[in-house]
């Protein structure tokens, strides 16, 4: 009877101990970045060639992070409130926090706010110049990398939940290109503390940041601040907003006549937000105590003209090489000035690492995208599934495009493990719009001017045709090895 007891009390305290190993264990805050326009000079980004001088701050923008920790792997995920950031940022960010280490990994997702600062070098006060202040990104990467290590050193024991479900857009998105494909795939992730509080919210909803439109001057961060901030203050702890496959392009659709309000603006944000909080009482339980991570690096060929024409106000954010990986030698300054007289060899062009990436949590599977994919390459789309009562074409489009060349099934979506699924844009990069081939239209020459009739303008905004399936690739090849 005694070695029964023992046998059983050895059982007890294996499992107990097995239970304490597999605790998954987390924390969340957010650090204030928005530039100081008096001491930062700054460029609002997000329209035109050229950047607007802002005359204020209308609401803060903030860089909000969660730690996620079963003591083996850590994640740590960043949304920032930016229009985006480069591949380069990312890998110091990962670097100052400790995050460039065995078992360690960090994410970083752009909203892709229009009303903040340039982050990419394309919105200065000329065309062609850079509008990016380093310092500012210098502050960005040390204020956020410290509130890693501080949260790190905070982790408590938590439980996590979630869902992915269909948030009907009409009213608060439409796609603005031809074919109709308007994502409706809405997911949050709770995660509590064991006394119930909330100690952050992972909300992903994907539609373009840019409420606000060209005419703001006043530094925002447009319907995701508004988002954020309801999150907060209605179920507490930190709400980290990540974007999805915006492009297309995935837009808020606002009131006519109230276009670029702040009302349209609380507006769109709030209903988001109170979706998400309406379902929280709904949610599925993620018993998980592994965090699985997987990436992979790519790279891309340099082919947007009008990006090769201004490279060196770019090459910040990405070093340069050949197509077989060869750090490329020759000044970026002399490769435009090639490019501007049509002298640029095809072996001189030069190529770009990006990366994808998967991280899997039972249930729940976040696929990295480093850019703005189009939504029907996600969730196809091309019969009308998706148009959510909007012609699928245009009748008024002059160049409409072939669908009987669209790609066929299967698309990503199908292909991602889990019920609680987040396919987030600009995530650890920004390469622009990714474009299905059968419709990248836009010419080749310096410019890229005239545009081709019909809506081409994601082309203009690309890092190229080839990135697209490049991408796709990888992440398929992720997905597959699930």
């Amino acid at each position: 009877m005694r070695s029964l007891k023992i046998a059983a009390l050895f059982v007890i305290s294996s499992l107990a101990s097995s239970s304490a190993r597999a605790e998954m264990l987390a924390a969340a805050g957010k650090v204030d970045i928005t530039p100081n326009i008096k001491t930062e000079k700054t460029y609002l980004a997000g329209y035109g060639f050229m950047g607007r001088n802002p005359v204020g701050v209308h609401d803060p923008l903030y860089a909000r992070i969660l730690i996620l920790s079963n003591k083996k792997e850590t994640l740590a995920i960043v949304g920032l409130d930016l229009i985006g950031f480069f591949h380069n940022q990312v890998q110091d960010l990962r670097k100052l926090s400790g995050f460039d280490q065995p078992g360690k990994y960090l994410f970083v997702a752009s909203t892709h706010d229009h009303s903040g600062p340039d982050t990419l070098g394309l919105w200065g006060p000329w065309p062609g110049v850079s509008g990016v202040n380093s310092r500012y990104l210098q502050r960005i990467e040390s204020a956020v990398a410290k509130k890693i290590n501080e949260l790190s050193q905070n982790l408590k024991p938590v439980r996590l939940s979630g869902l992915t479900k269909e948030l009907p857009p009409n009213g608060l998105c439409r796609d603005s290109r031809d074919p109709v494909v308007i994502d409706p795939y809405f997911s949050i992730v709770h995660i509590q503390s064991r006394d119930r509080k909330t100690v952050a919210n992972i909300v992903h909803w994907p539609c373009h940041a840019e409420v606000l439109n060209h005419a703001n001057q006043f530094l925002t961060a447009d319907f995701p601040g508004v988002l954020c901030d309801r999150m907060e203050k209605k179920s507490g702890g930190t709400c980290v907003f990540i974007n999805g496959p915006i492009g297309g392009l995935l837009t808020p659709e606002e009131t006519k006549g109230k276009d670029g309000s702040w009302e349209e603006n609380n507006r769109i944000g709030k209903a988001v937000a109170d979706f998400a909080l309406k379902n929280l009482p709904h949610l599925m339980t993620i018993n998980a105590s592994k965090i699985s991570v997987s990436s992979q690096t790519i790279l891309i060929p340099v082919q947007n003209s009008r990006y090769l024409l201004f490279l060196y106000s770019l090459v910040f954010g990405h070093k340069l090489f050949l197509k077989d990986g060869t750090p490329l030698k020759q000044s970026p300054y002399w490769i435009a000035l090639k490019h501007a007289f049509h002298l640029l060899k095809p072996k001189e062009s030069p190529w770009v690492k990006s990366e994808v990436s998967l991280i899997r949590v039972g249930p729940l599977t976040i696929l990295g995208i480093p850019g703005e994919i189009f939504p029907e390459l996600v969730i196809g789309g091309y019969h009308g599934r998706y148009r959510f009562g909007h012609p699928l074409i245009k009748p008024s489009n002059p160049n409409p495009p072939d669908l009987s060349k669209a790609p066929k099934g299967p698309y990503l979506w199908s292909e991602i493990p889990g019920k609680i699924k987040i396919v987030a844009g600009l995530a650890n990069d920004e390469l622009g719009y990714m474009v299905p081939g059968y419709d990248f239209k836009v010419t080749r020459d310096l410019i890229m001017e005239p545009r081709p009739k019909g809506d081409h303008y994601e082309e203009t905004n690309s890092v190229g045709p080839a990135v697209t399936d490049i991408v796709l690739k990888a992440a398929k090849s992720l997905l597959s090895a699930q």
